[in-house]
């Protein structure tokens, strides 16, 4: 799955705030898979001279050059499996964590009145 595209080539893309990507496209492109100090893996993405793939796209008749940056980490399994698109990341922080417990003791929304 391709992200976007947004930021330079679609400022009025619905990811977009205050100039960037919320989604934090284009990624980065490294030569390993690391986890940063937020938790979060920042995935081997391979740059063209490195073995990465590069394609053109036209989008609203002008071409773009979608490379690594841009593919959305997904499940090809989990994607088959469900037939729908299925974006997967794996976190590594307390913060996720507490995130995944307060959503899941998360009761329904109400108001009391008294």
């Amino acid at each position: 799955m391709i992200h976007g595209p947004c930021g330079a080539f679609n400022n009025n893309s619905s990811c977009m705030s205050d100039g960037k990507c919320t989604k934090r496209y284009p990624r980065k492109l490294v030569s390993d898979t690391i986890t940063g100090n937020d938790g979060y893996p920042l995935y081997r993405r391979r740059s063209v001279e490195d073995g990465g793939k590069s394609v053109v796209l036209k989008v609203r008749n002008i071409d773009i050059e979608v490379d690594n940056r841009w593919i959305v980490p997904y499940s090809p399994l989990l994607s088959k499996t469900f037939k729908a698109h299925i974006n997967v990341e794996y976190c590594n922080s307390v913060k996720s964590i507490k995130y995944i417990c307060k959503y899941v003791n998360k009761g329904s929304d109400m108001a009391v009145f008294g």
